[in-house]
This record gives C-alpha cells, structure tokens and sequence, in this order.
C-alpha cells in the first residue's frame, strides 16, 4: 500500500479523533505590545516606516515626507520627540508623496504625484488616461491636514486639500518627473524640477511662476543668510555637484568641493551661516563648510561617526552613527536634526520604501543627544534567537527585549544586520521590493544562522555571522525555485530551480558558486521554505510534495552545504491536493501542514492563503507517518472582510495561526488540536493592527516562565505585533 494511501485509510479509520472547529471561541487573557516603532498607535500616532526629505522650522517641528506610508502618514510633522500631526491626502485615491518638502511661515510645501490607478479614475482631478502629474501640494503651517488652495490650484476636490495642487510635470506613467528639492522664503517658493533640469521659482503666496534657470539634473536646495542659494546638480547621474547661485540664478563663487567618495544627499545652513552636506556615501557622516572672506568654501569638519553605523562594532546603532542620511536640518536655537532610512534617497522610478525610518535631533553646540524616533519595519515579520527569547529579529534588525518594561517599552533597537557597502551583492537588493524580510534564526551547533524569506517566499537567503562583523549578516546561500528576473546574478540559470553558495567567503555571488537542480530542470512555482531547527531547508510544493534538503555540514567559510542530489522528497499527503505552509519540529519528527482538498479547493483569488485545513502528522520521517487530527482553519471568503488564514507558529504546546484580513490571533492546542481561543489587538496599540501580509508572518516562543510570545507583521504601522499570553 502507498504512504499516500495508508494516510488517507488512517484519516478515515482517527475520524473520532479529527476536531473540526466552527464555533467561536472566547478571548483569551493576554497583553498587547509591539516591537520597532516609536507610537503604537493606541495613542493615535505611529512614526512612518520611511523619510525621504525633512524641512526643519525655525520653532523645531519637522516637516517630513515620502511617496508611501502604509497608513497615509507620507507627510507628517513631529516636535521634540512627539508626532504632531498627520498630512493625508498623499494616499489612495491615485495620490502619492513625494522627496521633498519645505516651508515658511505660513505654508508647507511639499512633493507629490497623483495619478489615475491605471486609468480606473477620471474627471479633472485626474490625469488622462497614460497620464501622471507631478507637482506640488501647498498646506497650512497651523494644520497640515488642510490645503491652502490658489487660484490655479488643482485636484482633490473631494477632500480637505481641494484646489492646493500645483501640477509642474505632466509625463507619462512610469516615468519620474518628481521635485527632488524644495525651499522657501515668505515671498518665494523654489522647486527643483529634477526632469526638466531647471530651478523654479514661484510666488510663495499665489503660486504663480516668477521665473527659472536651467540645471542639470537638479536636487536638493537651500537658501542661505545672505539669500542666496545652493543646489545640488547631478541627481541620479553619478555626477553630483553642489553649485551656489543668486537669487535670480546666477552663477557664483563658493561651489562646493566634495572629498572623493561624497553622495551629497541634502543641504542645510546653520544660523551662523556654516553649509552642511549629508554624505550617504561610506562615510555617512555630514561635512560642514565655513565661508573664508573672498567668497569661498571650504571644508571644516564633519558631524557623525566615520562610516556611521558600520563603524566598529558594525551594524550598532547609536548616537552620531548615521544610517543611509536622507535629511538635515537646523532651528533657530542650533538644533540638528537628522533623517535616515537605512538606505539614503531612493533612486529615479524607484519604489523603494527604505530600511526603516529614523528621526534624530542633536544639541550642536555641545554634540548631545535630544530624541529619537523610529519606524524600523515594514513587509516583514519577526523571530526569535531560539537561544533565548530576549533576542529577536527580523528581516535587517536585532532587537533585545526586557519584559519587565510596560508595552512598547519592552524592545530595543541593538543591531542592524544589513551591510550594503560590504556585501552589495546581498540577495536582498535584487529580489522583489529590495528589503530582507520573513526571519527564520536557527543556533546550529550553537552558532547563529538568519534564513530569510522574500513577501512571495520565491527565494531562500542564508546568512552567517563571524566575530569580524559583529552585527552584519554576510550572504552566505541562496535557494531559488525560479531565475531572478533581469540580469542578476550572472550565471544562473534561464529556466529552473537553482541554488548559490558562497564557497570563496567574500559574500558575492560568482556564477560559478551556482548549481542548477539537474532532476527537474523545472521551476517549483508558489512553493514554501522552511528551516528546522538542525538547518535542514524543507520546500512544500504547491502539487508535488514536500521535499527536504538535509544540512550536509559546513564549508571552509562557515556556509552551511546543501546538494540536490542529497535531497529526500515525501509524496503528497492525504488528503491534501495543494500544501500552503509547514511546519516541521525536529525533536519530535511531527509535520505541520496546512493546504488543500478537493472538497477544499485552492481559488487563484486567494493565492496568499495558508489553506482550509491543517494537519498534525507524528513519525514523519518514518515513511508511514501518522496524522493525528485536522484542524479546520477559519475561512469565510464571502464576509467583507474576508476571513482567511495566513500563516502558523508552532511553539511549546500550542498553535498559532493568524488570519490575513482580520486582526485576529487563533490558538490551538498542539496536542489535540481543539482551539483554545484567540487574540485581538488591545487598547495599546488602538484595538487595530495591518494585515498579516507575508507567508511567514507569525512566530511564537514559549519563555522559561511559561508565558508564550506572539510576534506577528503589522504591515500598517511599521512595527511588529507582541502578544504576550500565560496559558
């Protein structure tokens, strides 16, 4: 008889034994908290996940802005620690943000886009149909939630900022004519039209054109004491400059001379009239300039330490150690303020949202510390260091816990794993949205390794650690269940599976560190990637089975090997036609497994999903493994919102799985199988949390004390739900 058939003979002869849960379960008692963001909303504030420009007003409100926030919080404007306000009206409805922003003593100016959401909108707040316009939406200082409309203003008819869009491109969709630098006086507003190499200028108060002058590709602007003004030229070009002009745009002396190496990526003017240049190159500091008496600049010092974060110990956050500088700024007192994203500026037609967004402030006169705010995830999920649960990660951060802090307090910001000086070849930058996420960290003869998945979990990327970089996860392999679109790496494979390991060390892919999978020559499709705690890799195919790839040990370089020929392949268990997800526990040799039936079908609408059931199956490895019970996983696709299941954790005796549209938490026992209850975000974080977005978006680990930790994606508000339960 087939495994395949004993099974199904086995789920008929236990059906005694299958609970199939419908009913609804009470709330458990529990405590919500959450990890990586400075709000957690029960407040009503959150700190948006990225920053890609900040304009400082002489009180020290920061105004701040980027094309996307998961919650609407593009613009946003924040004061001595605290978020004051939220801009909207920069999302949805075919509205985006922008890069740059400014302000005087009346108005906010900030970067914006609007389109039509592939020609799904019309009428005259809309573009045609190809169409995207790129301009500028004008707000009031006092509420920046509210348009300060002009006459020629445009757009948004429908909201608090009707008529308060000045449109500057009109280009077809997919190209990036975005203002990429912004500054103001009360009588004029200067726009750096970055597509049409030229600077603006506008009536601060009408927003009629006054005049412009042609520049290169231009960025970033500031004005000075003397109202002159600074641009940087080259943006996107490899070629950046920092030019000085008047006010009418001529050229004149002071052009700045960068160090080599400088990627200047904004400019500000203290009050004493110094230039400060932020340096997203490897140095990630920001260079100041003095002016000497016949009109020149030159370079006096550098705020930060030299090479930021990556500074020894590389990848410790701290103060002065920057991060992918995206903004600076000064008060009138001589406060710094500073804004990074763990990358810097994205790049022309990208859709990068960062690495996580900081906000700092500095008293410059004595180089002390005053706050600092953080949004540090975005897309991705959270796991335990199985060594102990006072260390978690995710995709490109460590965070140590102490649970004796009240909620949101518990967590701290201790490491940032993510080098893209060292090792650019990182699989993380060439794989969809550019961002390491969906952590699986697994001690391996007690030595830590990070697996991580993509949003779709196409791709299996493996990282180890060494004493020389302290923080910094090095790329060690890759797995890979079809090619990576485009150009990288070179060497991979036109069609079929294929795996990389790094054999010389040096955390860059060689085509000849690739190896196709010679059996199948065939791509596995929506497959599932799961790491056990030996570091055997598992892969559930949608149709084929589940097939293990045990750990064959460790090269020279500390990478742990893998071979398809060592590979093991289990048929496809009964009664399931289609696996979602799985979960395998080593010590106990028990298979989680979560999918679909012929009486249960997988729908292409619900491509996402962790199934319609689950299944406990004991002795796995034995060839005749044993289920135990099915779990019938909560699904009702015709509620508004849908009721569906996304992921599971499996930790101590109990199961978890989180639904993908509610925000809900259920728990079962992992020995019977019989739900226990479930979980709901509390008052601490607004009674509300995202969506649980990702394949691997939940863990759980059961602490010495026996409370259970919960960590789920909040994919809103640029954090990570914690639910902390005592059985």
């Amino acid at each position: 008889m087939k495994a395949s058939t004993r099974l199904a003979a086995a789920l008929i002869a236990l059906g005694s034994l299958i609970p199939i849960d419908v009913a609804a379960h009470s709330q458990l008692t529990y405590t919500t908290s959450w990890i990586g963001n400075s709000f957690g909303f029960g407040d009503g504030k959150w700190m948006q996940q990225d920053i890609q420009a900040i304009n400082v007003a002489p009180d020290g409100t920061v105004f701040t802005n980027s094309p996307w926030d998961e919650s609407g919080s593009e613009i946003g404007a924040y004061k001595n620690g605290d978020k004051l306000a939220v801009g909207g009206a920069t999302h949805g409805w075919g509205a985006a943000g922008g890069d740059a922003i400014t302000s005087n003593h009346t108005y906010v100016y900030a970067a914006m886009s609007i389109g039509n959401r592939n020609n799904a909108l019309v009428g005259a707040d809309y573009p045609p149909g190809g169409q995207t316009w790129f301009g500028i939406t004008r707000r009031s200082v006092a509420n920046i939630a509210a348009g300060a409309p002009f006459d020629s203003g445009i757009g948004n008819s429908a909201n608090a900022t009707k008529n308060s869009f000045l449109r500057v491109n009109a280009v077809a969709t997919g190209t990036d004519a975005g203002i990429r630098g912004l500054a103001a006086t009360d009588t004029e507003l200067y726009a750096s039209d970055t597509y049409g190499n030229q600077i603006i200028v506008y009536d601060a108060n009408t927003m009629r054109r006054v005049r412009s002058w042609s520049i290169a590709a231009p960025g970033r602007i500031a004005i000075d004491t003397d109202a002159s003004v600074w641009v940087m030229s080259g943006f996107g070009t490899g070629n950046p400059r920092v030019l000085h002009y008047s006010p009418a745009g001529v050229p004149l002396a002071g052009a700045l001379e960068l160090p080599a190496g400088t990627v200047p990526t904004d400019i500000a003017v203290s009050p004493s009239g110094q230039i400060f240049i932020a340096d997203n190159g490897t140095k990630q500091q920001v260079l100041i300039f003095d002016k000497t008496s016949n009109g020149a600049t030159r370079m006096t010092g550098a705020l930060g330490t030299l090479y930021g974060i990556f500074h020894e110990p590389r990848g410790t956050p701290g103060n002065w150690r920057f991060n992918g500088i995206t903004g600076i700024g000064f008060d009138q007192l001589g406060n710094f303020y500073v804004a990074q994203n763990g990358e810097g500026p994205r790049p022309l037609a990208s859709s990068t949202v960062g690495q996580g967004a900081v906000l700092e402030s500095y008293t410059f006169a004595t180089r002390g510390f005053n706050w600092r705010l953080q949004g540090l995830t975005f897309v991705d999920s959270a796991a335990f260091d199985p060594a102990t649960p006072d260390i978690v990660y995710t995709g490109a951060r460590r965070f140590t816990m102490d649970y004796s802090q009240p909620p949101g307090r518990e967590w701290k910001n201790a490491g940032f794993t993510l080098d893209r000086f060292d090792f650019p070849d990182d699989p993380t930058f060439h794989q969809p949205r550019g961002v390491r996420g969906e952590p699986m960290v697994r001690r391996i003869n007690g030595r830590p390794y990070l697996f991580t998945l993509d949003p779709g979990a196409h791709y299996l990327n493996v990282y180890r650690f060494d004493a020389a970089h302290d923080e910094v996860a090095i790329p060690s392999g890759l797995f890979a269940q079809n090619p990576l679109p485009g150009t990288w790496p070179g060497g991979q494979p036109a069609y079929g599976e294929w795996m990389w390991r790094d054999a010389n060390g040096d955390g860059r892919v060689d085509a000849s560190e690739i190896t196709g999978n010679p059996s199948t020559g065939s791509t596995v499709g929506n497959g599932f990637w799961w790491v056990d705690a030996a570091g055997n890799v598992w892969l559930a195919t949608p149709a084929s089975g589940i097939r293990e790839m045990p750990l064959q040990g460790f090269d020279s370089a500390g990478n742990p090997v893998y071979t398809y020929a060592s590979s093991k392949m289990f048929p496809m268990p009964a009664p399931f036609n289609r696996v979602a997800r799985i979960v395998y526990v080593a010590e106990t040799d028990t298979m989680y497994v979560s999918g679909y039936t012929s009486s249960l079908p997988w729908d292409a609408t619900h491509w996402k999903e962790a199934g319609r059931i689950l299944v406990r199956y004991d002795n796995w490895s034995s060839g005749a493994p044993t289920p135990v019970y099915t779990i019938a996983l909560p699904w009702n696709a015709t509620d508004n919102p849908q009721v569906t299941p996304v992921g599971m954790a499996v930790a101590g005796n109990y199961i978890f799985v989180a639904e993908l549209y509610t925000p809900k938490v259920d728990v079962y026992d992992a020995r019977s199988g019989h739900m226990v209850g479930y979980m709901t975000p509390g008052a601490a974080v607004g009674n509300t949390t995202g969506w649980v977005d990702v394949y691997l978006g939940i863990s759980a680990m059961r602490r010495d004390n026996g409370e259970y930790v919960v960590l789920l994606e909040d994919d809103a508000r640029a954090k990570i739900l914690m639910y902390r339960w005592t059985p």
